[in-house]
């Protein structure tokens, strides 16, 4: 009997030392019926080269596509996910660049996926060095997703909002998910994106399961901290207000606007008193504004 094909989709932003560590986490699988392809999201053209380097090394199986642009995690994940949708993949594995995986990892999501029609989305626990992350908790009116550790979560799709998402560092997801609900979202950039599939894909009638006997390896923030934490504040508040007006139950959408004047005045009154906070404060209001003016995607 033939495998079901499963696409690994390898997103990297620089940081190829940590990519090319993953691939080959990946080419140790056990299981035999999988490709994988590489997206560089406009890396400088050292970390590029290297990537493409190494993939020639791995053989026919690897790909390797270039943006011209940095599309973020949402973007450049889907130009990957769109690739395989064109072909016969039925489940996609989409992984952190900074992510080691065990040689029996997919086989096992393969097979738990497959023995449930209704998973739309599976993943592992992920390891991040001094603590295991048993997926995300969601939380209203707040500008940070956290972890939860230590959990055995499994939830099924429902018409109401999930309290539980699934961190996007390591994921498994149905071919029809794609196909119901459509891509990640754009929007987001960075932040929230993950919260936001999970959203959609419960919603849409399909369960999610995260299994902690299932160990994927992470180092948490190797990439997104390079971006400078003050710009990174603003993609959370900017992006928390998306989410939250998207799905947060409508008595929250009610204290939405009353929140953002709550965040402008505390950080206006942080920059009278604080003058060396001044440059956060800003990049905070910045994001709650970003979300009223309507911009989304790379924040210039």
């Amino acid at each position: 009997m033939t495998l079901p094909k499963v696409l690994v989709i390898i997103l990297q932003y620089n940081n190829s030392s940590l990519t090319v560590k993953c691939l080959e986490s990946v080419s140790r699988s056990d299981y035999p019926n999988f490709e994988i392809i590489v997206v560089d999201n406009n890396s400088r053209p050292d970390h590029a080269q290297a990537i493409e380097k190494a993939i020639a090394r791995f053989g026919a199986k690897y790909k390797f596509i270039a943006s011209d642009k940095n599309l973020g995690y949402s973007g450049g994940n889907n130009l990957g996910i769109k690739r395989g949708l064109q072909n016969d993949v039925e489940y996609f594995l989409i992984l952190n660049n900074d992510v080691v995986i065990g040689e029996d990892l997919i086989s096992k999501l393969v097979e738990r996926i497959e023995n449930d029609g209704r998973l739309g989305i599976i993943a592992p626990a992920v390891d991040e060095n001094e603590k295991v992350a048993c997926g995300g908790k969601i939380e209203w009116l707040r500008s940070e997703l956290s972890h939860i550790y230590g959990s055995d979560e499994k939830f099924a799709g429902a018409s109401n909002s999930l309290k539980i998402y699934v961190p996007g560092m390591a994921i498994m997801v149905r071919r029809a998910v794609f196909e119901k609900i459509g891509l990640l979202d754009e929007k987001y950039f960075l932040y929230f994106e993950d919260a936001d599939f999970s959203e959609r894909t419960a919603r849409a009638g399909f369960a999610i399961e995260i299994h902690p006997e299932l160990i994927v390896w992470h180092e948490p923030s190797s990439t997104t901290r390079r971006f400078g934490s003050p710009l990174l504040l603003r993609y959370h508040f900017r992006n928390a207000h998306l989410f939250n007006w998207k799905y947060a139950p409508f008595w929250i959408k009610i204290l939405l606007p009353f929140w953002s004047i709550f965040i402008i005045i505390k950080q206006g009154i942080k920059m009278l008193i604080l003058p060396y906070k001044r440059g956060v404060s800003r990049f905070i209001i910045s994001g709650v504004m970003d979300f009223y003016l309507g911009r989304w995607g790379e924040i210039k």
